[in-house]
């Protein structure tokens, strides 16, 4: 499984990268407007510090003409640009039009397997899996995600499955287990994997310093 970093923070998309576990990058409205108010810049220095990555940008129209200018737009960026799209109908229409022309596309919000299989047959080249705000609406985040992963290798399609909103450190290792090929998280969650534990494991690391030390020991 591969990890993408969810922010558009360059500072701290160095650091992630700088551990070995970037693949990739995944932004949203939200993201993207904490960074200032020219999206394409900051899309842009993205794409400048990691040009070999796949970067994901969503478009905020409501209609599927607007989204698909959006989308055009947004694919300027960079040569691994992927257009975010929701998961609704007037979305579903500007996947199946991106694709036509050659965009890649990434169905979000998405929240039922269901959704995802519509937007895998429209032409999505991934779908992401809200997992945490799932549980919000009465389904399981973790069940969903493994539906999916499921359906669509039966349905025999070439949609990624990218696992988001995901909530807490050991929820990484329960979506790694579904099958699903990416996940992204943010840059907090990435430090809290190892630092949750950092008290304990810090304990270890103390003992093995000093016993090395005690002994006077060298390589």
């Amino acid at each position: 499984m591969k990890l993408y970093g969810d922010t558009a923070n360059l500072d701290e998309l160095r650091e992630m990268e700088s551990m070995g576990l970037l693949s990739g990058v995944t932004t949203n409205p939200t993201i993207l407007s904490q960074q200032g108010a020219d999206a394409m810049a900051t899309l842009r220095k993205i794409t400048a510090l990691l040009p070999d990555y796949p970067i994901f940008a969503q478009v905020t129209a409501q209609d599927h003409q607007g989204m698909i200018e959006q989308g055009k737009k947004i694919n300027t960026a960079g040569s691994h640009m992927v257009v975010k799209i929701p998961a609704t109908n007037e979305g579903l229409k500007a996947i199946a039009a991106l694709r036509k022309i050659g965009i890649r596309t990434c169905a979000t919000a998405i929240l039922t397997s269901a959704e995802a299989l519509l937007c895998s047959l429209a032409g999505a080249s991934y779908v992401a899996p809200y997992t945490g705000q799932n549980e919000q609406v009465g389904f399981s985040g973790i069940q969903t995600l493994k539906e999916i992963v499921t359906i669509l290798k039966t349905a025999d399609t070439d949609t990624e499955v990218l696992a988001a909103s995901i909530e807490k450190p050991q929820e990484l290792a329960e979506v790694a287990m579904t099958g699903a090929q990416i996940a992204t998280i943010t840059y907090q969650q990435m430090m809290d994997v190892c630092g949750r534990a950092a008290p304990l494991t810090g304990f270890y690391v103390d003992r093995f310093f000093n016993d090395w030390n005690r002994n006077h020991c060298y390589f």
